[in-house]
């Protein structure tokens, strides 16, 4: 999973198991969360979905999230947990 600092935020971003698809995982500076999948194989778009708060910690799981924690503070712009 590769975690990137964007404007006013992370994005935690990986594949599908098939490659098909690719996850994004948004966390905003004020807590928001969302979800948007882009297809890989076909031309398709879907409209970004609003997730609950912790939402991606569960997602991403403790030592991944405890990882994220840890390099944040650091204040890297890209990491790989």
């Amino acid at each position: 999973m590769i975690v990137k600092r964007i404007v006013r935020g992370y994005e935690f971003s990986t594949y599908t198991s098939d490659g098909g698809f690719l996850v994004k995982l948004t966390l905003r500076d004020s807590g928001a969360e969302s979800l948007q999948l882009e297809s890989v194989r076909a031309r398709v778009t879907f409209k970004p979905v609003k997730l609950k708060r912790g939402t991606i910690r569960k997602a991403v799981g403790s030592q991944r999230w405890q990882n994220f924690v840890h390099v944040k503070k650091r204040t890297f712009s890209t990491m790989l947990t």
